[in-house]
């Protein structure tokens, strides 16, 4: 019963680290695209002298904040979406400013969105999705038998007993929960996750855009 408990925490555990350490790229990912897409947006007035970019830029920075807001889960995902589009309404009007052949330039502008539509989803997806609920439900089961198990086996001292249900139970507990929480790297309205992925280099360059806004491109 250890063993085969053991072997299913261990198959569980592997399975949402990977998960995890994919999670773990997105905030920088969006991070990398935000940033890109401000930049690029700055780049048209060297297209198009005298191009208004200002709207564009405060609707990515909006976009920014509300993917956090997103992630902390302090909006749901219409209001993440409704923002998006505004965005790239915003994107579209200032990318026909340009002057000449850019297609090149658009088509980055359009790609950028594209990824941050994309990681959207992909959160999404982590977040309403769980690790084959089926094998959760057989660790779970084999827990239960283990412990029952525990109860019950002969040993030679009380104490010796005690240790061995106490230990083991507390292992297999802990490993339960810790994968629980791993399955959703995007926890952070939850008082009771612990590991969940970080968003500082978000908020970081969020605050940069923002910081950007009253500087002349």
């Amino acid at each position: 019963m250890v063993a085969s408990t053991v072997f299913l925490l261990g198959f569980l555990l592997s399975g949402v680290l990977t998960d995890f350490k994919e999670s773990e790229k997105i905030p920088s990912e969006l991070a990398t695209t935000l940033e890109s897409l401000s930049l690029e947006i700055k780049a048209i007035s060297a297209y198009a002298k005298g191009a208004d970019v200002a709207p564009a830029l405060l609707a990515v920075t909006d976009l920014g904040q509300a993917l956090i807001k997103w992630l902390l889960e302090l909006i749901d995902t219409e209001a993440l979406l409704s923002c998006f589009h505004q965005t790239h309404h915003q994107v579209v009007l200032v990318a026909v400013q340009i002057k000449g052949d850019a297609s090149t330039l658009r088509g980055r502008l359009m790609q950028d969105l594209e990824v941050v539509l994309q990681k959207i989803n992909r959160v999404q997806t982590i977040r309403d999705t769980s690790f084959v609920p089926l094998v959760y439900w057989m660790a779970y089961t084999a827990a239960g038998l283990l412990f029952a198990g525990l109860v019950l086996a002969k040993a030679e001292s009380l104490p010796e007993s005690v240790f061995f249900l106490a230990v083991i139970s507390f292992l297999v507990i802990l490993l339960l929960r810790l994968i629980d929480d791993i399955d959703n790297p995007f926890g952070f309205s939850d008082p009771d996750s612990a590991e969940d992925v970080s968003i500082e280099l978000l908020h970081d360059t969020v605050n940069r855009l923002k910081n950007s806004l009253g500087a002349p491109s």
